[in-house]
């Protein structure tokens, strides 16, 4: 099991795009939240689950996926 959060500026289709990329390594969540806070004028997003991964499933790779979407500024991935 493992813990991602990612930090991101908000907009629609976000926890889509997090969704897809866990479903492409066979990841299921169990539980996740998703929040929406203002830093000035910029809505940050804050989206976190725990994630039942295959044991092939790198950390770091995982994390570079998510990086790789539009606007986001952090990624977290580790085991839990």
């Amino acid at each position: 099991m493992k813990k991602i959060s990612v930090v991101s500026v908000d907009r629609i289709g976000l926890v889509g795009e997090i969704s897809k990329i866990l479903s492409r390594v066979n990841g299921n969540i169990i539980s996740h939240t998703a929040n929406v806070s203002s830093e000035g004028t910029t809505a940050i997003s804050r989206f976190s689950a725990d994630v039942d991964l295959g044991a092939e499933c790198d950390n770091e790779a995982l994390s570079r996926r998510l990086r790789k979407i539009k606007n986001v500024r952090q990624v977290t991935v580790t085991d839990i």
